[in-house]
């Protein structure tokens, strides 16, 4: 497996089918992801396992990872999907610079820092390992922090981290971050320094709902008075649509709970079905009714829409209706409400493992067409030009999304965003604009002859800065300045934008400006023309007639050879 593109779920009940995991994880609760591989852990005397789902990329892992949590009904019970990135992803290359001071000085300075404390860590890794696990989440969290110190607790053997920062406000975020997420087994927990530790609490957001269908019973157990016979009443509540299908599994359940029982049809009402269950003892009854609940259960998933959104699903209504299970469609009902605005998909639970894994494939089928199709909008909120400018670079490398201003508020900024649902649920920006840096760099011009040549190539850099999801900002650059300044947004680590800051500023100490006269200003134009076909990106050519001269930057020598060549070898022409 890939590591980098791994995602990881803690204590995952064992009789939790991988198969099933596959089918949630390429649905909508986690943005219809493609499953590479799927890996079980079984934990040692425990009915609990870990499971390593590998996607298709490291992007694609992150995106899961910051998932709401997905509430998953596998059966027998109920779990909770939150999955957290694999620990071997995010253990960083490098090892932090921290300057070590004396005890007093840095006493003195942490007065005036703002603390995030993390507890519960494992005692599974190297202390290495773990203090470059936690640089990269604060690097990916913080524009800048002061040191990050662990230390280990003998007595109940587990490690503790303090994150000293310079905002109060990143170190909450950074507490929130931390808290109620896991590492291996253990649910770590994070605070700020003078605060009391909580629980996550943890709230799963989502834009369907499902219900289940019910089962009532009589409140206490009737012996009739003619024939001391015990019985209950058995209603599945909503189920009129399945109605012929559950009449037949019920009929084929008789078979197997003997003849001494009866299950007789009741008044139904409303959409309901009640059969009256007449058994020869308590325990025969209860088996069976237990039976019945196993067998039969109206799973149903409402699927909302906005009023503009159930304009389009009723107009694609007929190609809905095309989409079918591969087998068994009896189990399944598919209708429109118009009422509530919702598509509404029913199956009929009856136990049966490749039955449900149908259903989830069916329903992430009629889902995915509805997202793909359906044309919607979502107001976001942007704080700032520099994230603006992030954010048209974004739109403009994806191609899948429009917008239009709303309003505007000095540097803040209210924006609609429109297209495909299922790229607007994608572009999750709340998330990405925590995400962003804005990180300034200085270098001194060391050649001030090359500057309009500095200018000019800067517009190159820009472009190519955008086509990797970087913004490069840079104003112009008078004659006689000392310093090239630039600033860069992006959702990279410091280490990555400084690497690719250092080639830029490399080039320009590098870049060189050849001059060469030349009389013949109409041939000049000519050699101008004929350069710029030749398509060199590192070279720059003008002819000033007001001088007479070429005027030639680049920052390869074998560049500036060629360009002098041919302004030779037309001189005499």
């Amino acid at each position: 497996m890939n590591s980098i593109n791994k995602v990881e779920l803690v204590k995952i009940p064992a009789e939790v089918d991988s198969e099933d995991l596959k089918i949630v994880f390429e649905s909508n609760a986690f943005g219809y992801q493609t499953v590479i591989d799927v890996q079980e852990k079984p934990l040692e005397n425990s009915k609990l396992k870990n499971v390593i789902i590998e996607l298709e990329s490291a992007e694609a892992a992150k995106q899961v990872a910051k998932s709401a949590p997905f509430s998953f009904n596998f059966g027998s019970g109920e779990v909770l999907i939150r999955p957290v990135l694999y620990f071997d992803n995010i253990a960083s290359q490098h090892k932090p610079n921290q300057e070590v001071k004396p005890e007093k000085t840095f006493k003195k300075e942490l007065a005036k820092l703002y603390t995030c404390w993390i507890g519960n860590i494992p005692n599974k890794y190297a202390e290495d390992k773990l203090e470059d696990f936690f640089t990269k989440q604060v690097e990916n969290n913080s524009d800048k922090y002061h040191s990050i110190k662990l230390i280990f607790i003998k007595k109940h053997n587990k490690y503790q981290c303090f994150i000293n920062l310079y905002s109060h406000q990143e170190a909450e975020s950074l507490a929130q971050h931390f808290n109620g997420s896991k590492m291996d087994d253990s649910v770590l927990e994070a605070c700020l320094r003078g605060f009391e530790s909580a629980e996550a609490k943890i709230q799963s957001q989502s834009d369907s709902e499902s219900d289940s269908s019910e089962f009532d019973q009589e409140t206490s157990c009737a012996k009739t008075s003619k024939e001391g016979k015990f019985q209950k009443i058995f209603r599945i509540s909503k189920s009129k649509n399945l109605k012929a299908l559950i009449k037949k599994q019920i009929d084929e359940i008789k078979l197997s709970i003997g003849d001494d029982i009866l299950v007789n049809e009741e008044f139904s009402r409303k959409g309901n079905l009640s059969f009256r269950v007449v058994a020869p003892s308590e325990a025969k009854l209860s088996d069976a009714l237990a039976k019945l609940k196993s067998k039969l259960n109206v799973i149903r998933k409402k699927i909302k829409f906005s009023e503009k959104e159930y304009a389009q699903i009723q107009n694609l209504k007929s190609q809905l209706i095309q989409i079918k299970p591969n087998r068994n469609k009896e189990f399944f009902n598919f209708y429109l409400e118009d009422r509530s605005k919702c598509v509404v998909i029913e199956f009929l639970d009856t136990g049966d493992k490749a039955l449900k894994r149908d259903y989830f494939n069916y329903l992430n089928q009629i889902e995915k067409f509805c997202d793909e199709k359906i044309e919607s909008q979502k107001e976001i909120s942007i704080c700032g030009s520099d994230h603006l400018e992030f954010f048209k670079i974004c739109l403009k490398n994806t191609n899948d999304l429009k917008y239009n201003f709303i309003s505007k508020n000095g540097t803040n900024f209210r924006i609609n965003l429109f297209g495909k649902k299922i790229n607007l649920d994608k572009f999750n920006w709340p998330v990405l604009a925590k995400q962003i840096k804005v990180v300034k760099f200085d270098n001194k011009i060391k050649n001030k002859s090359v500057i309009s040549y500095i200018n000019y190539k800067m517009r190159h850099f820009k472009s190519e800065f955008e086509k990797i999801g970087l913004v490069l900002l840079c104003d112009k650059i008078e004659a006689n300045s000392d310093t090239l300044s630039l600033k860069i947004v992006s959702t990279l680590d410091s280490k990555e934008l400084q690497t690719k800051v250092d080639e830029i500023f490399s080039y320009f100490d590098k870049t060189k400006l050849l001059t060469v006269n030349f009389e013949n200003a109409t041939a000049a134009k000519q050699i101008e023309k004929d350069v710029e076909a030749m398509n060199l990106p590192d070279l720059d050519l003008n002819y000033r007639d007001d001088k007479k001269k070429f005027f030639i930057n680049s920052a390869d020598q074998n560049a500036l050879n060629l360009a002098k060549l041919i302004i030779e070898s037309k001189r005499f022409k």
